[in-house]
């Protein structure tokens, strides 16, 4: 996984990937642990849109994620927002 890579996280085991739901909330949803918590994402089939989350006791620049996100998915806009555990 690119972004694992990008903000130096260790993946632990294989990324799952489900695609399930019905209707506005169809698409697909993912997991990647990781060797401080978790990376998961969701894809909404009826708005084409992601929601992705990183929790991590590691620190990683939000910015950098939503950069890449951006990119990779080639969203035309995004936002993000970051809540700092201590």
């Amino acid at each position: 996984m690119q972004l694992c890579e990008l903000i130096e996280m260790k993946r632990y085991g294989a990324c799952q990937i489900v695609n399930f739901g019905e209707g506005r909330v169809a698409g697909y949803s993912m997991v990647q642990l990781i060797e401080t918590s978790l990376i998961s994402g969701h894809f909404a089939n009826d708005t084409n849109s992601a929601y992705l989350d990183i929790f991590s006791c590691k620190g990683y620049e939000p910015a950098v994620v939503e950069e890449f996100s951006k990119a990779f998915f080639g969203a035309r806009r995004s936002s993000h927002r970051a809540m700092l555990r201590y």
